[in-house]
């Protein structure tokens, strides 16, 4: 059974890491018959088609025009002129669907270019299923009312009768079903993300004043809350260091301006977080809304302590694993920073590792998901 997905490659892209992790799944596992082909447009003005397959797997990067999303919402009236300016991408998965011949298309996220996957997948009379990552309504809640209805009418194109959804949530599920579908999904399952295991990995933790944030630079992470920090920090003479991994361009004028009180990574793939995490007293995540939030379960599984926003789907996994202490609400900078100020030092214990591995292997999400695609064909 061949299963078509798409896949950007970003080290802040949460979406990239587990779609990574599912393929190393899927080539390591015995006994499953499924294989995955993994599909990355590049902006590029020649068309291009290029094949990487091992085993299992294979990756399928596919040269084409990509226009800019800001750009094309902001001059569009609605989205049939969207999906008109990105005709060239929905044929470009087009052409992928009909060279491989998937048998399913794992459609992750519901941005636009998963939407041209989808749009793709109905063109050639592919089923789909979604793993939503990142409801789009939240994401740019920023934007402008006429950009922000047609982002909601892209999102609701995802709302299908006999779709499967898989939700990395309840959070996820409950705000899509009330804010956006604006009724209850007929098939579905809440599957959080896995853990991998380079992150339960034994290591020294250094004992550090560093507070670690790893985030997309963007209004719904609740960047401005990072810098809310650092210069409270900087006011309270430095009594910690803010690290940030993020995508902000070195050039861009805020990267310049917090570069004064913030110290500014360059992301890093996934097993070089580990010792990221490890080398952090504590890591926060602030977002305003997320779905779920691998970076703060990467982080307790390294052994560091990490501090996350109720508005996360992951504060459903730090509840099951007895770290309610840890879920705390992002308004007050000064709450925020005592509460930062009692967790250096503390290490997470190691009954909350073991329950880690017993619950949110690969192995175990990933069998399940496969479970799923399997009988959805």
């Amino acid at each position: 059974m061949k299963v078509l997905t798409n896949i950007k490659f970003a080290h802040t892209a949460g979406i990239a890491q587990v779609v990574l992790s599912f393929m190393d799944f899927i080539e390591k596992s015995k006994g499953n018959d499924l294989n995955i082909v993994a599909v990355t447009l590049l902006d590029k003005s020649k068309k291009t088609y290029k094949k990487v397959t091992t085993k299992k797997t294979s990756t399928v990067s596919i040269g084409v025009e990509i226009p800019n999303i800001a750009e094309v919402v902001n001059k569009a009236k609605n989205l049939a002129e969207v999906k008109k300016a990105y005709e060239k991408v929905i044929s470009a998965y087009q052409l992928a669907i009909k060279k491989e011949k998937p048998d399913l298309i794992l459609v992750n996220g519901t941005y636009f270019m998963p939407w041209c996957l989808l749009l793709a997948s109905e063109r050639e009379n592919v089923p789909a299923v979604l793993h939503y990552h990142g409801v789009l309504m939240k994401e740019v809640s920023t934007w402008g009312k006429r950009q922000r209805k047609i982002f909601l009418d892209m999102e609701r194109c995802f709302d299908k009768k006999n779709m499967f959804y898989i939700f990395p949530s309840e959070i996820t599920k409950k705000v899509v079903e009330k804010e956006v579908f604006k009724h209850k999904v007929k098939k579905s399952a809440v599957i959080p993300n896995p853990v991998s295991a380079h992150f339960f990995e034994e290591n020294n933790q250094v004992e550090t004043r560093n507070i670690g944030i790893v985030s997309r630079w963007t209004g719904i992470k609740n960047v401005a809350f990072c810098e809310t920090l650092a210069n409270y920090n900087n006011k309270k003479g430095n009594k910690f260091v803010v690290n940030v991994i993020t995508d902000l361009d070195k050039n861009n004028k805020t990267y310049k301006k917090l570069s004064k009180v913030i110290t500014f990574h360059k992301p890093k793939n996934n097993k070089e977080l580990a010792s990221f995490y490890k080398s952090m007293g504590v890591v926060i995540s602030p977002s305003h809304f997320e779905t779920y939030g691998n970076v703060a379960k990467e982080c307790i599984a390294s052994g560091t302590p990490a501090m996350v926003s109720c508005n996360m789907g992951v504060s459903e996994t730090f509840n099951n694993l007895g770290l309610g202490d840890w879920i705390i609400n992002f308004d007050s900078v000064k709450l925020v920073y005592d509460k930062i100020d009692s967790l250096m030092g503390e290490t997470v214990n190691t009954e909350v590792k073991a329950r880690m591995k017993e619950l949110y292997t690969p192995y175990i999400i990933f069998s399940q998901i496969s479970s799923i695609l399997i009988s959805e064909v």
